[in-house]
């Protein structure tokens, strides 16, 4: 259990959605424990996330059938398929904007607009600490590409963060976004 806090968060920053990230983190560790006869005393971490990452990509291939379902099922009047990518997160709400007042809860929202391999190399160097040696056994990639994914990613993070800062600076557009949110209100 003492890779608990850091599975959970893996998991959490992966799928943005509180109770998934439990459930997989869940399905990480029963198959933790299933398989743990073929653990070889290296790197428990890494393992661990490993499996994580593995349980966060049959969640979403899980969530994106159960979309494509409901998807027929309704005879949207889009013919094109949609992706549950496409749909915005409960998170996106104005009110979860406004919420989002402090620099951690910023830096978490600017996190999760980047796309997942990049969310995904930050989440586990910057934030969990993992090393470059470790990512690469957790994402099955050379460490070059790690070091070359999370170079784009915290570029990237740093454009976003521009951009969210000159958001949330321009008084015309807070006025905007506050006139959003009473709009939605009533």
């Amino acid at each position: 259990m003492p890779q608990l806090d850091a599975a959970y968060n893996f998991a959490r920053y992966l799928s943005r959605d509180a109770d998934a990230a439990q459930d997989i983190v869940q399905e990480a560790f029963l198959r933790a424990y299933r398989g743990f006869h073929g653990y070889q005393g290296r790197g428990a971490r890494s393992w661990l996330l490993a499996i994580v990452r593995n349980c966060y990509h049959d969640w979403l291939i899980r969530r994106r059938r159960r979309a494509q379902v409901e998807v027929d099922v309704h005879h949207l009047e889009n013919s094109s398929k949609s992706s549950i990518d496409d749909f915005p997160s409960r998170e996106d709400s104005p009110e979860a904007a406004l919420v989002r007042k402090t620099e951690p809860n910023n830096v978490r929202a600017v996190i999760n607009t980047l796309p997942r391999p990049f969310r995904e190399m930050l989440v586990l160097r910057d934030l969990e600490g993992v090393s470059y040696c470790q990512i690469a056994k957790v994402a099955m990639l050379p460490i070059g590409t790690v070091m070359s994914r999370l170079a784009r990613a915290r570029k990237k993070f740093a454009e976003a963060w521009r951009r969210e800062a000159q958001f949330s600076m321009s008084p015309d557009l807070n006025a905007k976004r506050l006139q959003l949110v009473s709009t939605d209100e009533n």
